[in-house]
């Protein structure tokens, strides 16, 4: 029998519906007043920095890049109006992916906020940036989305070709419709119109902050300062290197981050950036041994243990696989993915009993799942379940019809 749950997991199609647009100058008057300036401080009460941002609700939550408020003592936000409010505290963040939420001490009658969808976005679909680069407030730029990437521990990274400079880190992406689709994060300075944004969708999973003080008092600066020193300079250097990542030139990739490695040995992120550009070489076991060195810096991390998984499976370290995922369930008990590649080790094993169990868990969580739900067709084989193999077989025809036709010919090969 062929190993189908193997096949599903090589197979990724993607559709998207088509997005009904607006007028641009009606759409750009909408979204402005949701747009702000952040300006920050140190100690001395001197501006330090300057970025953008956009209210994601009527209570006044704000999301901005990580990297423009770090190391602050204190921030403010202008508005369209030119009125200015302090930020009050950080209520969630996730650094892995430079992204932060910020309340901020404005009246809510006040407040223009702009909806974020989860939808990731297409290939070639128009957007807007509105933001503040080099301190032109309220710049508008126009482009399209020119690739999406999904980056294993970052989510999805896409390029587009509307312009930034810097001071839109943290700007808004929108959509047609006049959703936030991603937010503004790096640029290549070399290159021309090679600028990126993280999803929306990772806008929807920040996660709540360790504490929520205020940023009028020195824990503020504490707070948000990540380990180590220079982080700019790390930001950047960090940006410098994505290029080669995102035009999958991971060789290049490879021998940019070990060097930075060497200057930050404690920095996760470039760890983890290793070990994926290890596995996309097919080098796995140096893979192992770079999500390893991310897990020694942040253990409570799931997707390390998640991809170091992953990788022992490429060697055929299928106990230490699934020790692995089952460390990243601990972690993250909803994490669908997770049980689906325990399921998929299972079944490698003939461990089929087991597998049923990691694909339903995976199923219950994302019952969309398809290729979840090749895998319990395979495994029901297996076992020798062909009846359910069969119903699965029906559900799958709705989700995805190749793997359909990969576990239909299972069953009747």
């Amino acid at each position: 029998m062929k190993k189908a749950w193997l096949v599903g997991y090589l197979v990724l199609l993607s559709t998207y519906p088509a997005l009904a647009g607006e007028d641009l100058p009606e759409l750009v008057k909408r979204i402005q007043p949701a747009v702000v300036t952040i300006i920050t401080y140190n100690g001395e009460n001197k501006t330090t920095g300057q970025g953008s941002g956009f209210f994601i609700d009527k209570e006044g939550h704000l999301v901005t890049s990580y990297h423009v408020i770090d190391g602050a003592y204190k921030a403010e936000i202008k508005t369209l109006d030119g009125r200015k409010y302090p930020v009050k505290c950080v209520v969630a963040e996730d650094r892995n992916v430079d992204l932060v939420e910020l309340l901020i001490d404005i009246p809510q009658e006040l407040v223009r906020w702009v909806p974020v969808t989860k939808d990731e976005p297409r290939t070639a679909e128009r957007v807007v940036v509105v933001g503040s680069p080099l301190g032109l407030e309220y710049t508008v730029s126009e482009g399209i989305v020119s690739a999406v990437r999904d980056i294993p521990g970052l989510g999805t990274i896409f390029q587009t070709s509307a312009p930034m400079s810097p001071g839109s880190s943290g700007s808004p992406v929108v959509n047609m419709k006049g959703e936030v689709i991603g937010v503004a994060t790096f640029q290549m300075i070399q290159g021309q119109n090679l600028n990126f944004a993280v999803c929306g969708k990772q806008v929807l999973a920040l996660k709540p902050a360790k504490t929520t003080q205020p940023s009028t008092s020195p824990s503020f600066g504490a707070l948000i300062t990540t380990q180590g020193q220079g982080l700019e300079t790390l930001e950047r250097d960090v940006a410098l290197g994505w290029k080669w990542v995102l035009a999958k030139d991971y060789e290049k990739a490879l021998r940019y981050f070990k060097t930075m490695t060497q200057e930050y040995p404690l920095n996760a992120k470039l760890w983890f950036i290793l070990g994926y550009c290890y596995g996309e070489l097919g080098r796995h076991t140096e893979a192992i041994d770079a999500y390893k060195q991310v897990i020694r810096i942040k253990p409570d991390d799931t997707e390390p243990h998640f991809c170091l998984g992953t990788a022992f499976v490429n060697v055929g370290r299928y106990t230490e696989a699934i020790n692995a995922f089952k460390e990243a369930i601990r972690i993250k008990p909803d994490y669908a993915e997770a049980h689906g590649y325990l399921g998929v080790v299972y079944g490698i094993l003939g461990r089929y009993t087991e597998a049923i169990d990691a694909f339903k868990q995976a199923i219950r969580i994302k019952p969309d799942y398809a290729a979840a739900h090749c895998g319990l067709g395979a495994a029901y084989l297996g076992a020798g379940s062909r009846n359910l193999a069969l119903e699965e077989y029906k559900v799958l025809k709705d989700l995805d019809k190749n793997l359909a036709n990969q576990l239909f010919d299972d069953i009747y090969k």
